[in-house]
């Protein structure tokens, strides 16, 4: 009996340490704080010389440029110039300056309409915001996916989220609550920011973490690439390894996403076939969720089914395409697998029973059950401005 008293003693203390460890990174909440992102008035909006560039076009179309990537008549070019003023005082950062648009200013102004409109899963459209989402298959037709076209005339509309409002380490909740809590209209899941020890935060031009994460899940890539949501609308990815925190807010950011990597990066898809984030549970196919920029207040959210015998995946090379063409100028990956989810709503907080979620997120299996996965942020279209 003797003999066996410290085999038993390591093994208790094996398990103790093991499920203090698991617990300690998964589950339990550290570092919680309630912030509000929601009402920060000091934070400068650039204002773009044309935050909605027009080109010439002999079509009457007036539909989305997400539903005519097919055409390239209409992929034309044009200036973009940042302005300075509404910067702090500060010099205007380099920005790209040709983006994608295939319809006139007369066109995508009548996009918007004078009184909401809202159908169910597919529409949303009032005088500051149109939304337009349509489902496709990819080319193998193994995989359903989902694309948000937005255009809003105010990077203001454009907005995150944390779970419960709070501020750290595993707080979750789901996507379509957290929307409907801020009555918003469209919200995607982020990036798991609170799953991760670091990594650059910005929320709502609120810096929220300035420690860098150099070790990330990275699985076949080694990039530790952020997205940054300018003042100004447009987008810059840069790489922390690389990059110090204050030159990040020196580029006057309203949001930074720390999971990646970009997809597209100057028109161009920026990931090859063999790189994967994380642990891929279906290789190198899994349900994605990814955010671009057409041209300045012109964006789109991209949405993938995955894991379930109605669709497979898609892999971040396949989305990375998919993004490109889409006429994406930059496009990055968010949080993808069981968190990825696209919920669409009227504006009301789901008052009337209107919202939807768009997708099947969850890892189905062959089950129909929609499992939605809590998650620790949301990007979302609102009509509230900070």
């Amino acid at each position: 009996m003797k003999k066996l008293v410290l085999p038993i003693i390591f093994t208790v203390v094996g398990v103790c340490f093991t499920t203090y460890s698991f617990l300690d990174t998964f589950i339990i909440v550290k570092n919680a704080k309630e912030v509000d992102i929601d009402h920060n008035s000091s934070f400068s909006f650039g204002t773009p010389s044309s935050s909605k560039p027009s080109t010439s076009s002999s079509s009457n179309n007036t539909s989305s440029s997400s539903n005519n990537t097919s055409s390239s008549s209409n992929n034309s070019s044009s200036s973009y110039n940042s302005s300075s003023s509404n910067n702090g005082g500060q010099s205007s950062v380099p920005v790209a300056n040709k983006y994608y648009e295939n319809l006139t200013t007369e066109q995508i102004a009548a996009l918007f309409t004078p009184e909401k409109v809202f159908r169910e899963g597919e529409h949303y459209s009032d005088p500051d915001i149109y939304i337009d989402i349509t489902t496709h298959r990819d080319d193998a037709d193994t995989t359903t996916y989902y694309v948000a076209d937005i255009r809003i005339n105010s990077l203001g509309y454009l907005k995150t989220a944390l779970a419960k409002d709070k501020y750290g380490m595993h707080i979750k909740e789901k996507t379509s609550d957290i929307c409907k809590r801020k009555n918003g209209i469209l919200a995607i899941n982020g990036d798991t920011y609170g799953e991760q020890e670091g990594g650059f935060v910005v929320r709502n031009g609120v810096p929220l973490r300035e420690t860098k994460n150099l070790n990330r899940m990275r699985g076949t890539t080694s990039k530790a690439e952020d997205l940054i949501i300018r003042g100004d609308g447009t987008f810059a990815v840069i790489d922390e390894r690389y990059t110090s925190f204050e030159e990040v807010t020196a580029q006057n950011p309203w949001q930074v996403f720390s999971f990646g990597p970009a997809l597209v990066k100057s028109n161009e898809v920026a990931v090859n076939e063999n790189e994967e984030v994380g642990i891929a549970l279906g290789g190198n196919r899994n349900q994605r969720c990814a955010i671009g920029i057409i041209s300045p207040c012109h964006y789109c959210f991209v949405v993938s089914d995955g894991r379930n015998n109605e669709s497979r995946g898609i892999s971040l090379f396949n989305l990375g395409k998919i993004m490109k063409e889409l006429h994406c100028e930059t496009a990055y990956n968010l949080d993808g697998g069981g968190s990825a989810t696209m919920y669409l709503d009227d504006g009301t907080g789901n008052a009337n029973g209107l919202g939807q979620l768009v997708n099947t997120p969850g890892q189905l299996e062959g089950d129909s059950t929609v499992k939605q996965r809590e998650v620790s942020d949301i990007v979302y279209i609102g009509k509230n401005q900070a």
